[in-house]
């Protein structure tokens, strides 16, 4: 008996063992992987999680009930009246003379009327218009505001790929100076050079792990950016798979990317579509200036506790015309008018501002470009000016100070090859936010797969 119960406590055992394993499995499986992300899946979890976005989207439903109602007094208003009086009965007649005869003491009705607008000056008409103009305004916010996100993620992703090489780059210039210090204690402690020479080696040591620890941070730092910059939900950590470029495209005409802008620019077309909203709305704003003809009807049945229940109806055709209304039209009208030429302004000032900022990344662009090519160079020339002295150093042709001198322009050098390479992607993605139409021939995304010079 005891040892079945051994048994029976053992099978329970493993099969709660078994189920906790497969349940902490299955929270493993739904927590989001954010572990290898490229630029792409970066993207895609932007557009789908970020905030700014998500709040611009959802703009769009707002307008599109205010285009829904401007768009109600299309149809006819239909409402339904109820109530139940009671009265003193020694109350005066119509007229306000006293009677001889008893007044009812207790009414009750039950009507409904309909109303539908005829003309109104139409300002229904443009009211609505204007409305749904408003809408497609707000689809171009939202496709402005995907690509000022995009710009974000890619120029965090970028951020991080920096940081990264950044830190790899401190971590072989630490490896560098950590084997001369070795060198550089051998010599002194076999009477070749200097106390001095030993103590610069090592305050380059000094120096290098500053420089790994503050790349970590960096690393650090830009991961977090990254992801907040996403907009991510989930506190999951977030690390990135990519590389430096290593084809550097010319950015291409500017006034061929210009000309392109003006047609596409998702912002210059939001305004071009608010202008017109507005002086629809300038439209709507004058036919208040005009009569409004509706077709009224009722129908109802009234109950009085003298005279019985009895039916009763009314239809015609009936004309407002506001003939004063203390300058309210006139004020509305100049208000519109007025907005109207803000607009015009306003998109005539962005015209300005967007032209600069286009200048501006093509002139960014153009020159990390360029300064790639001359770093390059520089890498090469420091790489054997190293080498030259590192080994002159070794058969006691040169000193200390040349390798130590030759071991920072190698180690500055490359860290300016990556802030060029990484001002190239950043000033080639502002291109793409401000042109509006995603990549075009001209600036095609570069190979992500290239190798460090």
């Amino acid at each position: 008996m005891r040892c079945e119960l051994k048994a029976l406590v053992c099978i329970i055992s493993q099969f709660t063992m078994a189920a906790v394993i497969l349940l902490g499995a299955a929270i493993i499986a739904s927590a989001a992987d954010y572990q290898s992300l490229n630029l792409d899946e970066c993207l895609a979890l932007a557009r789908e999680q970020n905030p700014v976005l998500s709040a611009s989207r959802e703009k769009v439903q707002e307008l599109v009930a205010d285009y829904q109602a401007a768009r109600s007094k299309f149809f006819p208003r239909l409402v339904l009246v109820s109530y139940y009086d009671r009265q003193p009965p020694n109350r005066f007649s119509s007229g306000g003379a006293l009677t001889n005869f008893e007044l009812f003491k207790r009414e009750g009705l039950t009507s409904v009327t309909g109303k539908q607008i005829i003309f109104d000056g139409l300002k229904t008409h443009y009211n609505t218009k204007a409305a749904k103009i408003g809408a497609q305004a707000q689809k171009e916010e939202v496709q402005r505001t995907a690509e000022e996100v995009a710009f974000a993620v890619t120029e965090a992703f970028y951020r991080l790929i920096e940081a990264k090489e950044n830190l790899q780059v401190a971590q072989e210039a630490l490896r560098q100076r950590q084997e001369f210090a070795k060198l550089t204690n051998a010599f002194f402690q076999a009477g070749k050079i200097t106390h001095l020479d030993s103590f610069r080696a090592q305050s380059q040591v000094s120096e290098a792990e500053q420089a790994v620890v503050e790349g970590d941070n960096a690393v650090r730092l830009a991961r977090e950016i990254l992801s907040r910059t996403m907009g991510l939900k989930e506190s999951a950590p977030v690390d990135i798979k990519g590389q430096l470029p290593e084809k550097f495209a010319a950015a291409g005409d500017i006034n061929s990317l210009w000309q392109e802008t003006v047609k596409t620019n998702p912002e210059l077309k939001r305004l071009s579509l608010e202008i017109e909203q507005s002086q629809t709305l300038v439209k709507a704003a004058r036919g208040s200036y005009m009569p409004e003809v509706s077709l009224q009807a009722g129908s109802d049945v009234r109950h009085r506790d003298l005279g019985g229940t009895k039916p009763e109806w009314i239809a015609g055709v009936f004309m407002e015309y506001p003939f004063f209304e203390g300058g309210l039209t006139r004020a509305q009208v100049a208000k519109v008018n007025s907005q109207n030429l803000q607009l015009l302004e306003k998109r005539r000032d962005r015209l300005n501002g967007i032209k600069v900022d286009l200048t501006t990344a093509w002139k960014d662009q153009e020159n990390a470009r360029q300064g790639v090519v001359t770093t390059r160079q520089t890498i090469v020339t420091n790489e054997e000016a190293y080498a030259s002295a590192d080994a002159l150093y070794r058969h006691g042709k040169a000193i200390g100070l040349d390798v130590l001198q030759a071991q920072v322009d190698l180690t500055s050098s490359r860290f300016t090859y990556i802030k060029y390479a990484v001002a190239y992607e950043i000033g080639r993605a502002r291109i793409r936010q401000i042109v509006g139409s995603g990549p075009t021939p001209s600036y095609q995304p570069s190979n992500n797969g290239g190798q460090k010079p």
